[in-house]
């Protein structure tokens, strides 16, 4: 959907530039308290006294590219040996006009199948979430790269703001953007996404941003941000790769303010479902390097620890519903597919 900074497309933050003018109209300052609401948008993979760590702004979307990918593949792949055998065996012989057809069509439907391997390769075999750590006494900040190496810078150095990206799919989409400068201030030398919410508005940039700096900056931060999370619900990730029940769980997840759309949307939500679990399964469990698991010990006695073993159980229209929707958004795209196989 919105895949801006994703270094396997090419696609990455403009870095080695200074600031603009809008970055420094939407920055949000370490030491200034806003009034928005606290929330965590389904962000937070462990909590406790010393650190949060969160998932990274490509997890919830996680699995479109790869249903897409894998329809554009099929179509890709699939139309030139029929196109061929249909020119073959056509009653009326094969004549100078098909072969010229055949000659435009076949190479740009492998083109549109290799583009569908290419989207699938966005999100398999690579990791399955690129974590980042905000550790509230040494006052660090952790980024797990896409490279697999560690990115360590403090806090109260970045320059964050609310960035914002456009793509022809999602439209315009808003993410919590950390900037490092450079010694001057003011040069760009590397960005990352401490936070995104899809769907979601400016405004969510605001409410993600109150929920951080609650953590990091409010004397009370840790338990305040403890009771908040204790009502919601933490990504299963810590120490385990997400499972196929997580996977339609989270996709449902935006619908679950107007569950109605969750049958409305089966059919690309279901598939989206699927095509997460196959990304989760082809990709490698991220791991902190030694160095930064010594930098951020948690006391045996931590009473604020809280992971994915702590959630609430799951009602009616967070698991059994995006459930049977999955089932049924599956079975009618496959029914229609192999309908219109045998049309042909």
């Amino acid at each position: 959907m919105d895949y801006a900074g994703r270094d396997f497309r090419n696609i990455r933050y403009p870095v080695n530039r200074p600031l603009t003018d809008n970055e420094w109209a939407l920055h949000y300052h370490q030491n200034e308290t806003g009034s928005a609401q606290p929330m965590d948008f389904l962000s937070v993979v462990r909590l406790n006294g010393t650190y949060i760590e969160l998932i990274d702004r490509w997890y919830p979307v996680t699995g479109f590219s790869v249903w897409v990918g894998a329809f554009l593949a099929l179509v890709g792949f699939l139309f030139p040996p029929i196109l061929l055998c249909a020119v073959y065996f056509s009653p009326h012989g094969f004549s100078a006009a098909n072969a010229i057809g055949c000659v435009i069509a076949v190479p740009v439907f492998l083109a549109i199948g290799c583009s569908g391997v290419f989207m699938i390769r966005t999100e398999s075999w690579r990791w399955t979430h690129y974590p980042m750590r905000l550790n509230r006494k040494t006052r660090q900040v952790y980024v797990f790269r896409q490279d697999s190496t560690v990115l360590t810078v403090p806090w109260d150095e970045l320059f964050i703001v609310r960035g914002e990206a456009k793509s022809p799919i999602a439209g315009t989409t808003y993410d919590l953007r950390a900037h490092v400068l450079d010694k001057d201030g003011v040069t760009v030398r590397e960005s990352f996404s401490l936070g995104y919410t899809f769907p979601g508005d400016k405004h969510s940039m605001d409410k993600f941003w109150a929920f951080l700096q609650t953590y990091m900056e409010a004397t009370d931060g840790v338990e305040r941000t403890y009771r908040q999370l204790k009502h919601s619900l933490l990504m299963p990730l810590d120490g385990r790769k997400e499972g196929w029940r997580w996977s339609i769980v989270r996709t449902f997840a935006p619908s679950w303010p107007y569950p109605w759309t969750q049958f409305l949307l089966c059919i690309p939500l279901g598939l989206n479902a699927v095509g997460r679990m196959f990304a989760m399964w082809t990709s490698k469990q991220p791991r902190w390097p030694k160095e930064v698991e010594d930098a951020n010990t948690v006391e045996v006695d931590d009473p604020y620890v809280l992971t994915w073993r702590d959630n609430g159980p799951l009602g009616w229209w967070e698991w059994w519903c995006p459930l049977l929707c999955t089932v049924l958004g599956v079975g009618v795209f496959v029914s229609l597919i192999t309908w219109a196989l045998f049309q042909l």
